[in-house]
């Protein structure tokens, strides 16, 4: 233990109001959800600040809500990722699937929360890119003038400049809602570990409409931990433009395009995440292309992971 620690402040909100409240007599609290990314990074518990201030959500019963109707499902921000498997496994896209399966077994997703996993700091973890190509939105709580406001915001205006999540001064998300999306082409690949081994590793999240030989509204976000997200619409008007199959000069094309606004936003990816992502934008368009040469465009398909 260090010396002189003292034992955190620990403060157990009941409901936002109370929450808000809190959060105008210490502003610089530390939100506390289900702590799984917390408690893994160096020297988070002892801490070293002293008389630190936490706030703890898992008592804010607005938080763990669920509801759903025909056309999308909201989730509290408390609300487990396995909590989300439970509910919605039958009807959410394959891609989110995909990715709450790739994030750690069942000790993690029964502790980790979707709003835990947008709101991670200094650190960005393969969540905010896939709810991003599903066009989810979040509803964002900020104290203006000591009250309490929110705001329904798209997950790409939540991206600053430098693809991370960014809210506002003492902001916090208490709802995500997610439609149920029609696109028959989604696609979820992680490699490398995000936690054991951030620089190296990568996640992309794509969906699209595959209609006869175009791609319609497609979305692709590339994720790397330790810099955030790469989403530019883009790197989306170029897939729309494609026409499928495509060959090997249009393929090398593509991938030179993408990797332009890749490294224009993260110069400093390392030489295996590079390699990583050429990997994952060739699975891609392979499976695009078999679609289009074999399989109906009506037929919904989800690649696996």
């Amino acid at each position: 233990m260090y010396e002189g620690l003292s034992s955190p402040n620990i403060h157990t909100p009941k409901s936002l109001g109370e929450y808000a409240s809190i959060i105008l007599h210490y502003p610089t609290s530390s939100l506390w959800a289900g702590g799984t990314f917390i408690m893994t990074r160096p020297d988070s518990y002892p801490s070293r600040m002293m008389n630190a201030e936490i706030v703890y959500l898992g008592d804010v019963e607005e938080l763990h809500r669920f509801q759903r109707n025909d056309r999308f499902a909201e989730f509290g921000a408390m609300v487990t990722l396995d909590g989300i498997l439970n509910t919605g496994k039958a009807v959410l896209p394959r891609v989110l699937i995909d990715n709450i399966l790739t994030i750690g077994s069942r000790l993690i997703t029964r502790r980790a929360t979707i709003g835990g996993t947008i709101c991670t700091k200094n650190f960005t973890t393969s969540f905010p890119g896939t709810l991003l190509v599903l066009d989810a939105t979040a509803e964002v709580k900020f104290i203006k003038k000591k009250r309490l406001h929110s705001r329904w915001m798209q997950i790409t205006r939540l991206l600053d400049r430098n693809g991370r999540i960014q809210l506002p001064p003492q902001g916090i998300i208490s709802r995500v809602r997610i439609a149920f999306s029609e696109k028959n082409c989604q696609y979820f690949r992680e490699i490398g570990s995000f936690m054991l081994d951030p620089e190296n590793s990568v996640a992309v999240a794509f969906a699209a409409t595959l209609d006869q030989d175009i791609l319609i509204n497609p979305k692709i976000a590339f994720t790397y931990p330790s810099h955030g997200v790469c989403y530019s619409r883009d790197i989306d008007s170029i897939f729309s433009s494609l026409r499928f199959p495509l060959d090997d000069s249009e393929i090398h094309t593509l991938e030179s395009m993408i990797f332009t606004f890749i490294e224009s936003s993260f110069p400093n990816i390392s030489p295996l995440q590079r390699t990583r992502t050429s990997g994952i934008v060739h699975q891609i368009i392979d499976s695009l292309n078999e679609m289009t040469l074999t399989a109906s465009p009506d037929v919904p398909a989800g690649y696996s992971r």
